[in-house]
């Protein structure tokens, strides 16, 4: 079973779990450590082994597109495990990509400049401010 990243567990006084993700503030509860770590696996779409139950967007795309959604299906979703998090290309427009990020960074509230600070830098390094123009964000 891998870790959870970003989480903290902790026995409340009344002897049940808790499992929050910092980053969110996402909380779990369970009557044991286990249960409330499970809880917060689901939460976060993942499944026993840390894993993602989210489906990779790459094959959705060509040139450009399918080159942006594997770096970010790759190196950023790899920088983003640290807070139990990954990122998904949705769609690639005129310059602009629309971003999804997932399970920690969903609803993260740092994860609108995450993506606008972090993951825009990172595109514009990688492939040219004149071919990634922006990136939106899909909720």
């Amino acid at each position: 079973m891998s870790e959870l990243n970003s989480v903290v567990i902790a026995q409340k006084p009344d002897e049940s779990w808790e499992a929050k993700h910092i980053p969110s503030g996402k909380v779990t509860f369970g009557l044991s450590k286990e249960e409330a770590v499970e809880e917060m696996r689901t939460l976060l779409g993942m499944d026993d082994k840390g894993e993602f139950n989210e489906p990779l967007t790459s094959d959705r795309f060509e040139q450009l597109g399918k080159d942006i959604a594997l770096f970010l299906e790759g190196e950023v979703s790899d920088m983003l495990k640290s807070h139990s998090g990954f990122a998904r290309l949705e769609a690639f427009e005129e310059g602009i990509a629309h971003i999804r990020l997932g399970g920690g960074c969903e609803g993260c509230p740092s994860s609108t400049f995450t993506l606008v600070q972090g993951v825009k830098e990172q595109l514009q390094e990688r492939f040219g401010e004149d071919k990634v123009i922006d990136v939106a964000p899909v909720w």
